[in-house]
């Protein structure tokens, strides 16, 4: 009996972009499944079939024309998280904050590893059998030239984080939503504006059909990865947690691949393969995990709101820590990268399989 298939056109896929634009506050709203650890024998061709969702395989058979005209990489620079008790009965509320900076590695070392990572993905994919058409080609043709000025060069730089792409691409519809989301205090204008990026994507849906019939209805490969550097934990979550004594947030200091796409444009249909599962990278990337110096403004207000506290007869109690996560660069460049290229080749083997 023959079995039919029913793709979805684009806008259905921009449900992500909506959710990215959101803010991470709604990306967390569930439990993340444990991370799988990156060692020396990690095997990506193997590990392609379990760690990568795809949607919309059919779209993937026969696959043999491609161009890559989005490639980014979201570096994660500063984390925090928030912990607190409810003051059950007499009790008075307890709540810490933590937060993380990554200090020892900047915009250079991240646009070296994408440059190197980008051309090692289009190598892969030429040596998986299919046509890859190349960059000046890509970039020459008309509709791209349209999404690019819909878009925004990079690096994209936020409070949190930054976005790197090769030299000569930018980044558009969804990539530009998901640069430009809102971060976690993000107030009115920093959610619209992520909504304004998501409507900018539906607005590309014409051009970037466009793109395909002019590279000779090439499929378009879209690539997004995030890199993190540290993981929080609120370890006051849940009833148990809230009616505790103490607050407590607690940190692991380690790279990691947190996230990452690859979307399939081919014609009007758009398909994907997303990580089902961080990847968890080797923590010497780090060379020290200290605490930030605190400057005397900071020291005096702590003092302050601590006087006033006892004056007014207050029960609650609040702290905060300030910490930096010390990146030995040349071991960060090794590590990360390499971790970030496991995901490519992941990519490049469920493609093989799957067309």
């Amino acid at each position: 009996m023959p079995v039919a298939f029913t793709l979805r056109p684009w806008p259905a896929t921009l449900g992500l972009a909506l959710l990215l634009a959101a803010g991470p506050a709604l990306l967390h709203a569930k439990d993340v499944p444990e991370p799988v650890a990156v060692a020396a024998d990690f095997d990506a061709a193997g590990q392609a079939g379990a760690l990568l969702k795809v949607s919309e395989a059919p779209l993937l058979k026969g696959l043999r024309r491609v161009a890559v005209p989005q490639f980014s990489v979201q570096f994660i620079t500063a984390d925090s998280a928030s912990a607190e008790t409810s003051g059950f009965a007499a009790a008075g509320r307890a709540r810490v904050t933590a937060s993380y900076r990554l200090q020892g590695v900047a915009e250079p070392e991240f646009q070296a590893m994408t440059e190197s990572l980008y051309a090692e993905f289009l190598q892969a994919l030429a040596a998986s059998g299919l046509e890859v058409l190349p960059l000046a080609q890509v970039t020459a043709a008309p509709s791209y030239a349209k999404l690019a000025a819909s878009g925004v060069s990079t690096p994209v730089r936020e409070d949190s984080s930054i976005t790197v792409a090769p030299q000569g691409l930018a980044l558009y519809g969804t990539h530009r939503a998901i640069a430009m989301a809102p971060g976690k205090n993000a107030g009115v204008f920093g959610a619209l504006s992520g909504f304004s990026s998501v409507a900018s994507a539906i607005g590309s849906i014409g051009d970037v059909q466009a793109l395909c019939q002019e590279l000779g209805d090439a499929a378009l490969l879209e690539v997004h990865m995030v890199v993190n550097f540290v993981e929080l934990t609120n370890n006051n979550r849940g009833f148990f947690g809230r009616i505790s004594s103490t607050a407590s947030v607690g940190a692991k200091t380690a790279p990691s691949v947190g996230k990452a796409t690859l979307g399939v444009q081919v014609g009007a249909m758009r398909g994907s393969l997303e990580l089902t599962r961080a990847l968890a990278l080797d923590a010497s990337a780090f060379s020290t995990v200290r605490e930030q110096a605190k400057s005397t403004g900071e020291k005096a207000g702590a003092v302050a709101v601590a006087v006033l506290a006892f004056a007014i007869g207050s029960k609650d109690s609040s702290s905060s820590s300030a910490m930096e996560a010390v990146a030995d660069p040349a071991r960060y460049r090794e590590v990360v990268g390499g971790g970030l290229g496991q995901v490519g080749k992941m990519f490049v083997a469920r493609l093989q399989s799957e067309r």
